[in-house]
């Protein structure tokens, strides 16, 4: 395999790792609006907020491990 297509491949990857973690910052954000509202989370609710949290940390823990590069203004990877 080229160094051209392993290039396009990771950036391929990098991109829609890159998505992934904007849509879960989204989600993560309307959630916390959500729960600010609630009275009382069920235990379901509960289980769900931490699981979608986990799933960011670990998207975003690996995005800076792979140094993952956004083309966009708004970058969600900081270093």
């Amino acid at each position: 395999m080229s160094l051209l297509n392993k290039n396009r491949i990771k950036k391929l990857g990098d991109d829609q790792l890159i998505e992934t973690i904007a849509r879960l910052q989204t989600q993560l954000a309307n959630q916390k609006m959500f729960d600010q509202t609630t009275i009382d989370l069920s235990d379901d609710n509960r289980i769900a907020d931490r699981i979608l949290q986990a799933k960011y940390n670990f998207l975003y823990e690996e995005a800076k491990r792979r140094n993952t590069k956004s083309s966009g203004l708004g970058s969600v990877i900081t270093q």
